[in-house]
């Protein structure tokens, strides 16, 4: 489904110019209110979609019924993921959780996945996606790895810190031709074990997956930086979400 007013996807067999609607997931409170990021919204219409913040919806047959009128769908940044959803105790060094949250993403992750539509995670999103899909996490990388790498950047949220390595012969190196690609990083928690049939994509210099797709005729990708706000500044970030977006048009 998409709305015949926007300027950036013309179809022309039928002479119509098309956005895109992209569901996008929220911050959920203790009351089930939700919240957006402004960021995701400015990324997604800069590269001509509409975001679609999703509410808080305990009905099944609701997020089914959703996610079959979006064409596709954002899993946004936030807090850690529960360890028991890959079976394993809550650390002392595990930061904030938030079940509701975790509820409502996983239930809408199955359902979006069902209708083969593309799926893009950003850092948490990244890492739910993973889980998701039976994979396991990091649940603090300072102490959990060897690294002098601060996945948990100091530098302002809109500046890179780190380098990254993109592999030969994925998606993110044939969208970007490049080898390297400085990112931010705003994460304690990482991609341990890959969900099943993901395939990283980019990797720090500490070895920390840092993006991984399903290859295949689908379209899931997953970044562990948060490319939604290096749109501007960087047009290999900016092909991120161009690339998606067109998908979600396509």
């Amino acid at each position: 489904m998409v709305l015949n007013i926007g300027k950036e996807y013309n179809d022309t067999s039928k002479g119509l110019i098309m956005h895109p609607i992209i569901c996008l997931t929220p911050d959920v409170d203790a009351e089930r209110d939700t919240t957006v990021n402004f960021t995701y919204v400015h990324a997604l219409t800069e590269t001509g979609a509409i975001p679609y913040p999703l509410p808080y919806l305990d009905s099944e047959a609701a997020l089914e019924a959703l996610c079959a009128l979006c064409d596709g769908f954002v899993f946004s940044g936030g807090v850690d993921v529960h360890p028991r959803y890959y079976g394993e105790d809550v650390k002392p060094t595990c930061g904030n959780i938030n079940e509701a949250r975790d509820t409502l993403e996983l239930r809408l992750f199955a359902a979006a996945y069902a209708t083969g539509k593309p799926i893009l995670g950003i850092c948490r999103g990244a890492q739910l996606v993973n889980v998701a899909l039976g994979g396991t996490l990091h649940q603090d990388l300072p102490s959990e790895i060897d690294t002098t790498i601060a996945h948990r950047q100091t530098e302002p949220k809109f500046a890179a810190s780190h380098h990254v390595s993109v592999l030969a012969d994925t998606p993110l190196h044939v969208l970007t031709g490049v080898d390297r690609i400085r990112v931010n990083s705003f994460h304690h928690q990482a991609i341990r074990t890959l969900g099943r049939g993901l395939c990283p994509m980019a990797l720090a210099d500490d070895g920390v997956i840092e993006a991984a797709y399903l290859p295949g005729e689908r379209y899931l990708r997953v970044y562990q930086w948060h490319p939604e706000r290096l749109v501007a500044s960087c047009p290999h970030n900016r092909a991120i979400f161009d690339d998606f977006v067109a998908a979600c048009a396509g």
